[in-house]
This record gives structure tokens, sequence and C-alpha cells, in this order.
């Protein structure tokens, strides 16, 4: 982002967003609450990333000593799972000129951004215009959402992206969508269900935020549990602050391997599908019934299409400055064709990303400092702008059916 807009180079960033890094204020009824702890788990393995440094945990004893309840970390204590996932403990109280994260029952302080849900719904803003919702857990991805859009708020005001982040009052519902976050019928119903046989399609952000998703549900059991994980790609260095699941000690292996592990770990069963999924891919009757697709290419989106399976999530991120905090959302089948969801791109508009990534790269002086050949200058001016808090959640084209 800093490149493209600013000439910034990479390092000069990097030494910036960790000096930023994120503090949360956690309140007491965090300990014994599997909702909450989603929350903070969520928004300290985000935060981690996104600001390249440790997220400042301030919580009471309590907190830090208490069980863990959400299966996306196998440490037996709540403090050891932050410490795993890159929180520290902070007891020097809060930064009084930044921004922060309130959770639970905590007192609010002038700049808290307060996370709340209740049932399926998600509200996110200043804690003097955000007041805490009942918080019934009937659905674990709202709290997983609401720290996902808190890190992105923080995220944006700090990158100077919006004037009105953190500033903001953020309400949706992820039962009803389209319906506004303040009507009865957002609140949806608990989850009594949840599927656990599932293929998902694509290893990158979206297929990892899938992942950790399904991990923060409150699955009574795993057991009869089977992912299939379909991907052909290597972890490279750029994937560790973006994927969910990815640490240092990933790089270079597959991502399907990395990802089981992960998985089985936790207690479900998984296959591996190392392959590119093409025109030829099909579906056999003993998979699951359910795709869950995070591509990055929409020709692999119209393959799925049809490759036999009853029911395809997909999502899709943006990936310039301008978009990089969008995502797309669709299921099929659909009313639209799979070539009007997810156009191919043509020929010209591809002749005039290039141009726009190689006037970037001439005019950009940041990006001379980071290939001495044209060649490579391009090449880096065409890869896509990528934050991990866009794959669990941000500005959505819902396209449901």
């Amino acid at each position: 982002i800093w490149l493209d807009r600013d000439g910034t180079a990479p390092k000069e960033s990097r030494i910036a967003r960790a000096a930023r890094r994120l503090q949360i204020v956690v309140g007491a009824d965090v300990a014994n609450s599997h909702a909450k702890q989603v929350a903070l788990l969520t928004v300290v393995n985000l935060a981690v990333k996104c600001f390249a440094a440790p997220v400042q945990v301030i919580a009471p004893d309590s907190v830090w000593a208490a069980r863990t309840l959400v299966r996306v970390s196998l440490q037996s204590t709540l403090g050891n799972a932050l410490e795993e996932l890159g929180g520290q403990r902070h007891l020097e109280g809060v930064d009084p000129d930044r921004v922060h994260i309130l959770l639970g029952d905590a007192n609010p302080r002038r700049l808290s951004l307060r996370i709340t849900f209740d049932g399926w719904k998600v509200s996110v803003g200043p804690a003097a215009q955000v007041a805490r919702l009942p918080e019934r857990p009937w659905c674990a991805l709202a709290p997983l959402a609401a720290a996902a859009v808190a890190v992105g708020e923080v995220f944006a005001s700090f990158a100077r992206i919006s004037v009105a982040a953190a500033r903001r009052a953020i309400g949706f519902s992820l039962w009803r969508p389209d319906l506004p976050d303040d009507s009865s019928d957002s609140i949806g119903g608990a989850i009594d269900e949840a599927p656990v046989e599932l293929s998902c399609f694509g290893l990158g952000h979206l297929g990892q935020a899938y992942l950790w998703a399904l991990a923060c549900l409150p699955l009574s059991t795993t057991k009869g549990s089977r992912i299939y994980l379909c991907d052909d790609d290597l972890v490279e260095s750029p994937n560790l602050e973006t994927g969910a699941l990815l640490n240092s000690d990933t790089l270079g292996h597959p991502k399907t391997r990395v990802v089981s592990e992960w998985l089985m770990k936790r207690g479900f069963d998984t296959r591996l599908i190392e392959r590119f999924v093409d025109g030829n891919y099909r579906r056999s009757d003993r998979e699951p019934v359910i795709a869950l697709s995070g591509f990055d290419d929409n020709e692999a989106r119209q393959w799925l299409t049809q490759a036999g399976f009853p029911l395809i999530f997909d999502s899709g991120l943006g990936g310039e400055v301008g978009t990089f905090d969008s995502v797309a959302v669709h299921t099929w089948p659909n009313r639209r064709p799979a070539a009007d969801l997810w156009p191919l791109e043509s020929a010209q508009a591809r002749r005039e990303r290039e141009e726009r990534a190689r006037r970037r790269a001439e005019a950009n002086q940041g990006y001379g400092a980071l290939a001495p050949d044209e060649c490579g200058r391009v090449l880096v001016a065409g890869k896509s702008v990528a934050v991990p808090f866009v794959e669990h959640s941000s500005r959505a084209d819902f396209g449901f059916v």
C-alpha cells in the first residue's frame, strides 16, 4: 500500500508498522467465554501479522490463567495461547494517544474501539458511540468477524487509508446481511449443527480463514470429520503475514501438508489433493458435498462449478490499493451464469493492468530500491496488495441465492 501510494520502501513500512503495534484491553468476563476468547485470539493472530510486532494484551490475572476454550490453540491456558500467537502481557497501561481495542467488561478509555456482538450480529466502533450488545454466543463467527473488522479499522487509521476508520460505528448481520443491523430479524438463531465434511479449494488467505473459522466453532466433537484440502503451492515468505495458520517454520512446505497438520492436531481428519484444478476436475460420490473456494483466479472458479459439487461457497479479494479491503462472496448454484459471476480477464484488460504496473514501476522510486532491472520492478509492481484481516470480514458484495 505504502509502496504504491507513497513510494515507501518495504523495510521502512515494516519498521513503522512494528512501532505502531496494537493494544487490546480485555475484561475479566473473557476468561469463561468461548465467544469472547474467539474474538481475543483472532485479534492477536491478525494484528501480529498486520503490524509485524507482538500485540500488547492488558488483561487481569484471571484471564491470563483461564482455561483455553477455543480449538485454534492447543495451549492449556489462555495466557499461553496468546503468547503462542504473538500476544505479550502489558502491565504499563494503555497508550492514551493511540486507538486500542476493547473487549468484554473492561472499562473504556478515551480511544477505545469496542468489539461486541449478539447472535449473528456484529458491532464495532468507538466505545463512546457503540454500546455493548447482549453478546449471546449463538454463532462464533460473529465475534470472529468483529475482531477482524476492529483490526482492519485500526490498520486503516494508522495507514491513512480512511479518515473515518476507528471513528465510525460499523454494524451488520452475518445471518441477514441484507437487513439493517438493528432489525429484529438480523440476530438469527443459535447454531445446533455444523458441517464437518468439507472440501476446501485454495489454501491462501481465504482457505486458511475458512479453516480458522471452522476451528473456532464450539463443536462438541470432531469425530467423523473429513476435510479435503486442495492446493498445489508451497508456503512462501509473503504468505506469512497474510495466512492465519502460517509461521516461519512452515516456509517451503506444501500448503496442503502444513494446513493438514494444523487441522489434525485439533482433531480433524484430512485428505490431500495436491493438484491444479482445471476443466477435468470432478468430485467423486464419496467426497463432501460442500466446497469452500478461495481461489485467486476466476477461471478456476468457473471450472469448480462444473466439478459436481451440490453447493459451493466462494470468496474473492481485491488486490490493488483501492480494492484490497473488499470481499466478494457468492454461492453456487446461482441464478447468474458462472461466466457472469466470475468473468475472465480479457486480453485488453490484461494489457492495461500490465501497463499500469509498468508505469508504476518506472515512476515510483520505491520500486527502484527493490529491484535493479526493469523486469524485476514490473514483477513486484504487479503483485497484489494483501492484508490478513480482510480474509474474515470487510466491505462485502454478498451474492447469496
